[in-house]
Parts: structure tokens; C-alpha cells; sequence
């Protein structure tokens, strides 16, 4: 059964009664529900899985691949071009 490692308060569904319950604490199924912070659950060592890998850092299983992207087949810059201004249709006499 999961356990706590933080302190967490809860109301309790059946009485309305506010409830805390402390790290290190086994809460039976219908408390435990009500703790939706995974941050406040031990995790045992038996049950985690691969380590997981955070968004933007390369994979280090992965094999390294060149993708020369359109910047490089082009040869152009990624430069916008400048806004057109129409001119003024005034003339001076």
C-alpha cells in the first residue's frame, strides 16, 4: 500500500470532518483517493520504471542523426523582408 511523505489535509466524504493525514501514514483506499498530488506519495523502489526523460533533452539511447533542415538547402537567410510604404500622392507646386 502507498504511504505519504508529506502531510496532507483532507475532508473526509462521509462526515465532512477535515482530516490530516501524516508522511509516513498507510490512508485506507477512500482517503488516499481524495490526495491527488503525486508529489505527496512515496514511490517504492520495487515499483518505479525507466527514469523518464524531460521534454527538449535528447534521448541518450537514440542514435545520432543530421537533418540539414531548409536553411541549409536553400541557402537563403530566414530574414523577413521589409514592409512596403505606399507613397504620398501630394506634389508641391
Amino acid at each position: 500500500m502507498p504511504r505519504l511523505k508529506a502531510a496532507v489535509y483532507v475532508q473526509d466524504p462521509a462526515t465532512r470532518e477535515e482530516l490530516i493525514l501524516l508522511p509516513g501514514e498507510e490512508p485506507e483506499p477512500r482517503l488516499a483517493a481524495l490526495v491527488t498530488n503525486p508529489d505527496a506519495w512515496e514511490v517504492p523502489p520495487g515499483d518505479r520504471g525507466p527514469e523518464p526523460i524531460a521534454v527538449g533533452e535528447p534521448d541518450p539511447t537514440a542514435e545520432k542523426t543530421v537533418d540539414p533542415g531548409p536553411a541549409e538547402a536553400g541557402g537563403g537567410s530566414a530574414k523577413k523582408p521589409p514592409p512596403r510604404r505606399s507613397r504620398s500622392a501630394s506634389v508641391s507646386p
